[in-house]
């Protein structure tokens, strides 16, 4: 039996956080944003970076991870095959959130001062460059995986032989 990939935890290394900070920090600098978050589909915050007195991070994430889900049910019910970005408009702040190779979940948290023109074309830069890392960090995590099984196996096989020697 295999498990889901999107229903396993990937393990993010120090340098590809170092990565996801540098992105996030630019994708606040250049929109004037208040705060970006990066997310997995669960809700469980990877990265974040902005407004340091923001300190429900972790509510946050998990209420738009649960905005994201029910908007694929709405896109289902209209017949499409997804909603890859949502915009909610607030009277203080806005939020744009988009999702990155249908694991990741980026936001954007910005104030009326800000364009949401450009908005859209730094969160769609931003995302591609996240979905370069994720696919960096999958890739590591097959190659640990083999690794793994294959010296797993062999030591498996070795104890077996051990065990039934004649």
């Amino acid at each position: 039996m295999s498990l889901d990939p999107q229903l396993t935890s990937l393990i993010v290394p120090p340098d590809e956080t170092a990565h996801i900070e540098e992105v996030l920090n630019r994708l606040v600098e250049e929109t004037g944003g208040n705060h970006a978050l990066l997310l997995d589909k669960s809700g469980q915050v990877i990265a974040c970076h902005g407004d340091a007195n923001r300190q429900d991070t972790t509510a946050l994430g998990a209420l738009i991870a649960g905005t994201f889900a029910s908007s694929r049910e709405v896109a289902k019910l209209l017949r499409e095959k997804d909603f890859k970005m949502l915009f909610q408009q607030g009277v203080r702040e806005n939020l744009f959130i988009a999702l990155i190779a249908e694991q990741w979940i980026l936001t954007i948290i910005f104030n009326k001062e800000t364009h949401i023109g450009l908005v859209k074309v730094l969160i769609k830069k931003a995302s591609e460059e996240l979905a370069t890392i994720l696919q960096r960090v999958r890739q590591s995590r097959r190659v640990r995986d083999d690794v793994l099984g294959s010296s797993f196996r062999t030591s498996m096989e070795d104890t077996i032989d051990l065990l039934f020697r004649d």
